[in-house]
C-alpha cells in the first residue's frame, strides 16, 4: 500500500466516524425535545393533581 492510499484510507474512517457521531448527536438531540416535554407532561399531572388538596 502506497503513502498516498494510507493517507486516504485514513482519511476516509476518519470522515465515517465523523458521520456516525453527527448522526447519533442529532438523534439524541431530537430525542431530548420529546423527554423533555413528557417531563413536563407529567410535572403539570402532578400539580393539577395537588391543587385539589
Amino acid at each position: 500500500m502506497g503513502l498516498v492510499a494510507k493517507w486516504n484510507h485514513k482519511g476516509q474512517s476518519l470522515i465515517e466516524y465523523a458521520m456516525v457521531a453527527a448522526i447519533v448527536s442529532a438523534a439524541i438531540i431530537a430525542m431530548s425535545t420529546y423527554v423533555y416535554r413528557s417531563v413536563q407532561a407529567t410535572q403539570q399531572m402532578i400539580q393539577e393533581e395537588f391543587r385539589g388538596y
